[in-house]
């Protein structure tokens, strides 16, 4: 005797497979971004906090333990997806996760080395300060406007 698949049962794997056309819920999806691109500021803190103690050695730690953070909070963020079509905040958080890679990859560690090695170098301890001040102003802002144009776009719908 066979067992034959009912409608219902292939109706219901074909919504698990597109989602039954259902749209994303604007809060959660910023909320969500919001947490990825928010947890960033407790590896600012710990590497602050690091270079402020002269830890030079943890501070090394802190930006391998970031730089791995930011790889896995970028695919978070790439899973996620676009909201209904519309991949402006994504985007936004998508650069500001970059910039963040960039200067834990670049910035930081010549920072870390020129102080833990006690090199005599002001001008280019100012200008890797400066570039990771404007980074974290510049991804904040994107994000922020992004987020700002989101809220509005999306706000009671």
């Amino acid at each position: 005797m066979r067992k034959a698949i009912s409608k219902g049962t292939v109706l219901l794997a074909l919504c698990a497979v597109v989602g039954c056309g259902q749209k994303k819920d604007a809060v959660a999806y910023n909320n969500e971004l919001m947490t990825v691109i928010n947890s960033e500021e407790h590896h600012i803190s710990e590497m602050n906090s690091a270079m402020q103690s002269k830890k030079y050695e943890e501070a090394e730690k802190v930006a391998l333990k970031w730089k791995d953070a930011v790889k896995e909070d970028l695919k978070k963020v790439e899973e996620l997806g676009d909201f209904n079509g519309d991949d402006g905040l994504q985007k936004a958080v998508l650069t500001g996760l970059q910039g963040y890679g960039k200067i834990v990859s670049e910035d930081y560690p010549k920072l870390i080395s020129i102080r833990k090695n006690g090199t005599q170098d002001p001008a280019t301890e100012q200008k890797l300060l400066n570039n990771i001040n404007n980074a974290f102003e510049k991804m904040a802002n994107g994000v922020n406007i992004a987020s700002d144009k989101f809220e509005k776009d999306y706000a009671n719908k």
